[in-house]
């Protein structure tokens, strides 16, 4: 989950300042991208390159798919073929945190990015981009620059819809049984989320990698969620009371201030935002990577969804979201949201925590831990100050998670 709280608080507290009488909908268009001018104001290259241009750039062929959700939403999915004649084990889908892409796991480079890694260790590598970001921002009916209704939508949806339309799409197209599965942060919650809801993918999974898994948050250490989760309802009502259902988008000052920042003083501004809001160790990232990442982050996501994570810290349960007695009756059949069952998660899992991190905490790990069937292993990362976003761009992450990606991955290739 790209989670940088501190930002989210300062924009929350701009934008409900005051609230006025409730408005249209103001579409997310704010401000218009605004490439042409990075390259001669001296950003990193790899910044404003698009994930296919990130590809091309380091000599790694991809391909670009579009798969439609049972509800009408169309996404977008990267490929990256294997570096190899002949593909390794099962395909592998890449699942993104929150207002995050497909790009999470190549913007690092061709040496340390583990979409890169994987294609070289001979793996077919699928990046989901999940509904509302900067890739997948189409429906068959609704447009997300004019109708509220698209941005209706929480992880609930990403898990029920999403991560099962691509994972038919992605077998329909290998004419493979099963798929790896390596998720992080609000990644990881929508394979929970799918694997209670639709038990029956669980037949479709050989083996899960959930990095940084997001369940349970009742034990959450970043102050900044524990603040806005007793305040989530209403922070909700007052953005969507002024027209706003679309958070941090890549066309938002949210977006352009942090990256504009980042390319001046990167561990200084962003590093040391991250600290605070995840638990992030200075310089555990490297500084030129730091710049890029923020170029990459913060690419759209819905208000439901921030409000739907603050229920869980808020309620200390994983659960549905709860829409309020009387709409909770009709949707679940009963006044209160009923919790994820996730005893039905019954594919391989293995769980990637780590000491530091705020948002992803061991205890709540060990909630988790306690309630999956099928556990392979709890892997705490041996290095005290891992916390939630080194699993992706840590400096030692090729060392401490992805080689320990890659030998689960031999062990399940049969």
């Amino acid at each position: 989950m790209i989670t940088y709280y501190i930002l989210t608080f300062l924009y929350i507290l701009h934008v409900t300042h005051s609230i006025p009488a409730k408005r249209p909908f103001l579409g997310s268009r704010i401000l218009p991208e605004q490439k042409p001018t990075k390259k001669p104001l001296g950003y990193i290259e790899d910044t404003y390159l698009n994930f296919t241009q990130l590809t091309t750039k380091y000599g790694y062929n991809s391909e670009r798919h579009t798969v439609t959700t049972e509800d009408g939403y169309v996404l977008t999915v990267f490929r990256i073929p294997p570096k190899c004649q002949v593909a390794k084990g099962f395909p592998v889908i890449l699942g993104h945190g929150i207002y995050d892409s497909a790009d999470t796991w190549i913007l690092t480079g061709p040496e340390t990015g583990l979409g890169y890694i994987l294609s070289n260790n001979c793996y077919d590598v699928w990046a989901v981009n999940y509904r509302g970001n900067i890739y997948s921002r189409k429906h068959l009916r609704l447009d997300p620059e004019k109708d509220s209704a698209y941005w209706m939508f929480s992880f609930d949806e990403n898990g029920y819809y999403d991560l099962p339309a691509v994972i038919d799409y992605v077998l329909d197209v290998t004419k493979q049984k099963r798929v790896y599965y390596i998720g992080h942060s609000q990644g990881t919650t929508n394979f929970l989320v799918m694997g209670s809801l639709r038990p029956d993918y669980n037949e479709k999974v050989q083996l899960s990698i959930l990095l940084a898994p997001v369940a349970w948050m009742k034990n959450i250490q970043s102050p900044i969620p524990k603040l806005l989760s007793r305040q989530s309802k209403q922070i909700r009502t007052a953005l969507e009371s002024m027209g706003l259902h679309e958070l941090f988008a890549k066309h938002q000052f949210t977006h352009l201030v942090p990256e504009q920042l980042c390319q001046i003083a990167p561990n200084e501004i962003c590093g040391t935002a991250l600290a605070l809001a995840t638990g992030y160790t200075l310089g555990t990232i490297t500084s030129y990577n730091l710049a890029i990442v923020v170029g990459h982050a913060f690419v759209g996501s819905s208000v439901k969804t921030l409000a739907h994570f603050g229920q869980l810290v808020y309620s200390g349960q994983f659960r549905r979201f709860d829409e309020g007695k009387a709409k909770n009756k009709r949707k679940y059949g009963s006044p209160r949201p009923p919790k994820y069952n996730v005893s039905l998660v019954t594919s391989p899992i293995v769980l990637f925590s780590a000491r530091s991190d705020w948002l992803s905490s061991m205890k709540d790990v060990n909630i988790l831990s306690s309630k999956l069937p099928n556990l392979v292993d709890n892997y705490v990362v041996p290095e005290p100050t891992w916390s939630h976003n080194n699993h992706v761009w840590g400096v030692n992450a090729t060392e401490l998670v992805f080689k320990k990606i890659l030998q689960y991955f031999e062990k399940f290739n049969t």
